[in-house]
Parts: C-alpha cells; sequence; structure tokens
C-alpha cells in the first residue's frame, strides 16, 4: 500500500474508535484522551502489520508470475531475468495513446501471449475494444540494460464472467494476478514480434510464428 493508503486508513480507524467509545458512553475527558490516542496507534499497528505482509505477499506473488513458460528460447529467458511489469500503450477513437503500468503473466503454451487483469471500466479495457493494436515495453535490468519492447502487439479484453471462468480454468496462472476477477477484465496480449536491447549486445528482433 502507499503512504497516502495508510494515512487514509489511519483516519478511518481514528473515527471508527472515537464512535465506538461514543456509542458505548466511555466518559471522556482529557485524562483519557491519552489513552484513547494511545489505543488508537496500538489498534492501528496490530491493524496494518497483517495487510502489510499480505500485500507484500501479494506483490511478491504478482512479481513472480511471468516467464511460467517452460520454453527454453531467448525471449523467454528475457522474461525470467526482468520483473513482470510492462508499460502498456493503448489508442483511443481521437488517437489519444494512454500509457500505463501493469503486471503480467506469460502463457505457459505460447510465449508471445500474455494475461493481464485490471478493471472493467478501465480507459485500457475501453481503449482497446475500440482499438486493438497496442504497443508494450518491459522494464530494464540496471546491470545489463536488458530489456524488450513491441509496437507489433495486439489485445483483446475479455469482460464475460462466463468467458472468464473458462479462460482461468484452462490458464489458472491468471489468478495469481488477482484472485478476485469479478468486475474485472483479463486482456489477453498477443505478440507478433519483439525487440530484446541491453548494454551488451546489440539488439535483436525475434518474430512469432
Amino acid at each position: 500500500m502507499y503512504l497516502k493508503r495508510f494515512v487514509e486508513l489511519f483516519i478511518a480507524y481514528g473515527v471508527s474508535f472515537l464512535i465506538a467509545i461514543w456509542v458505548i458512553g466511555y466518559p471522556f475527558n482529557f485524562y483519557h484522551l491519552g489513552l484513547i490516542i494511545l489505543g488508537v496507534i496500538i489498534g492501528y499497528i496490530i491493524l496494518v502489520i497483517p495487510l502489510t505482509l499480505l500485500t507484500i505477499k501479494k506483490m511478491a506473488t504478482r512479481e513472480n508470475a511471468s516467464g511460467v513458460n517452460k520454453n527454453k528460447s531467448k525471449f523467454s529467458k528475457v522474461l525470467n531475468e526482468l520483473p513482470a511489469f510492462i508499460y502498456l500503450a493503448t489508442k483511443n477513437n481521437d488517437g489519444t495513446i494512454s500509457n500505463s503500468i501493469i503486471t503480467y503473466s506469460q502463457s505457459s503454451k505460447q510465449e508471445n501471449i500474455f494475461y493481464v487483469v485490471t478493471s472493467a471500466n478501465s480507459e485500457r479495457v475501453n481503449n482497446i475494444n475500440y482499438n486493438s493494436q497496442v504497443a508494450i515495453a518491459s522494464l530494464f535490468n540496471n546491470k545489463t540494460g536488458l530489456r524488450f519492447s513491441s509496437n507489433q502487439a495486439t489485445a483483446e479484453s475479455i469482460t464475460n464472467q462466463d468467458q472468464i471462468e473458462s479462460l482461468t480454468n484452462k490458464v489458472p496462472q491468471i489468478k495469481e494476478l488477482d484472485e478476485n476477477l469479478t468486475d474485472k477484465a483479463i486482456i489477453v496480449i498477443t505478440i507478433k514480434s519483439v525487440v530484446i536491447e541491453s548494454f551488451r549486445e546489440r539488439p535483436e528482433n525475434i518474430t512469432f510464428k
């Protein structure tokens, strides 16, 4: 969670704590104020610790979601060396390009297919429904500069719950991205070709059949 979320959670927790005291009729005076503040802080810490651990675990699961393809090709090896985050560029109906960073999972059967879970009402879903042509780029390795990118990719958004259930049954690792798929969309990205670059080697173009 971001710092903003911790602050918002603290305010909400503090207000609920004070409301609970008011409801049960706790005799309030300035002596009790210190105890109340201490109680809010202790209770907040107890609340936040498991939430933080769960958030870290979820992020670790997401980061390890890519590179599941058993293919020993160079592209799959590159994926295994990079975090499971990519930039996804989509275009709306007036030609405006929207770029966002997302977590993905690679298909275990086809190395050039990525799965993304997002809100069904997100801008990227609306853009993909209008224009299936997308571009992607990975984060890069700080030491070697290893990265990949492609402007030769298409995407399809799946929002029908029956289709989502059918797809997740076939591709169970999608649930590692988000266990709750209610009101969500699954974006299926198909890469036609990709460029692999680094500080050490010349750019290499890989075309998928």
